[in-house]
């Protein structure tokens, strides 16, 4: 409308929520981020710690346990109606069938992997991840094609991660082959999560993930790991059991991290809450269980793949914001 001196104008107005709202909306995002972040770091070294410290190599049987007190605990509070969860039924769990199958795959895996390699070669491995979150996103979701400073990111990562691997004196192939799998198949499973999402509640997701694999990962354990369990005869370890118990409630409490920063944020930010984690992880691991043999191609690699990280993050957060900032329109 014209103005004192006669001219046409607009001004802009952003219409939001309370600002009450915003915070909290917020706190959830970044909450749920930073658990998912300490969590999946913490991970990492128990996981590392049961598998060669104490040489119990059983993927399928840790994550039987794992999975088998996240969906007790959760059907004790279902029953008790702590929570407002629907009960399992086949057809809800069919529903959520390709997601709970590359969790499997990707869990196994990626323990697997892990075994065979450095805590820091690991990190590197898997900062890979948001790779192909992100290029799914764009086939599987339909978004935006990716700006080129993310792209030139991705360069970084994965030609660092290369030459941090060649540089690997003990380098494992198997090990580095279960990586690369696991890397896949995470940025499936977190993007199918993503689109499930849309209709359920995080709690529902975990619950309905847990009885999903549960059968798969016992079977597994029964056929290619009980005898070999048995003669292991680690349960009469104190130190092995307090381990082992520590990583089978954080496998649990990952899970939950995992699904709820995927919720409240989306799927490509709970990949890069992994790349910055992974920072930690690699800074540590360079000093624990072994610690890395280094030499110029390693340092330069993971240097490389760290600073690749770095950026990728750095260009989604001015994507994000960027986006927030487009949405105050003129009226």
């Amino acid at each position: 409308m014209p103005n004192q001196y006669g001219k046409t104008g607009y001004c802009t107005v952003e219409i939001s929520k309370s600002s009450s709202g915003k915070k909290v909306s917020y706190a959830a995002s970044i909450g749920s981020a930073i658990l998912y972040g300490i969590c999946s770091t913490s991970m990492a070294f128990t996981n590392k710690a049961v598998i060669t410290s104490f040489n119990f190599d059983f993927p399928f049987f840790i994550m039987a346990c794992q999975m088998m007190i996240c969906m007790t605990f959760l059907e004790v509070l279902r029953i008790l109606n702590i929570i407002n969860v629907p009960k399992y039924s086949f057809q809800t769990g069919k529903s959520f069938a390709w997601p709970s199958f590359f969790y499997a795959l990707h869990s196994i895996t990626a323990l697997h992997a892990l075994g065979g390699m450095s805590v820091p070669m690991y990190a590197a491995v898997k900062r890979c991840a948001p790779i192909v979150t992100l290029a799914l996103s764009v086939i599987m979701m339909k978004k935006e094609t990716p700006k080129f400073r993310v792209v030139f990111a991705v360069v970084f990562i994965s030609v660092g991660c290369i030459l941090a691997s060649i540089g690997d004196l003990k380098f494992d192939i198997q090990a580095y082959g279960y990586g690369a799998i696991s890397v896949l198949v995470q940025g499936l499973y977190l993007t199918l999560s993503e689109k499930c999402l849309e209709n359920l509640s995080t709690l529902h997701v975990l619950y309905i993930n847990s009885f999903n694999t549960i059968p798969f990962f016992v079977i597994m354990s029964f056929v290619l790991e009980a005898q070999e369990i048995t003669i292991a005869e680690k349960f009469s370890d104190c130190a092995f059991l307090l381990c082992f118990g520590i990583q089978t409630c954080m496998g649990a409490l990952l899970n939950y991290s995992l699904f709820l920063c995927t919720a409240k944020n989306s799927a490509v930010t709970t990949s890069l809450v992994g790349v910055l984690k992974s920072v930690l992880q690699t800074l540590i691991g360079l000093f624990t269980f072994g610690g890395v043999e280094l030499n110029v191609m390693t340092i330069f690699g993971l240097s490389l793949n760290l600073f690749g990280g770095i950026l990728y993050s750095y260009s989604k957060y001015i994507e994000k914001y960027s986006v927030s900032y487009s949405n105050i329109k003129p009226i």
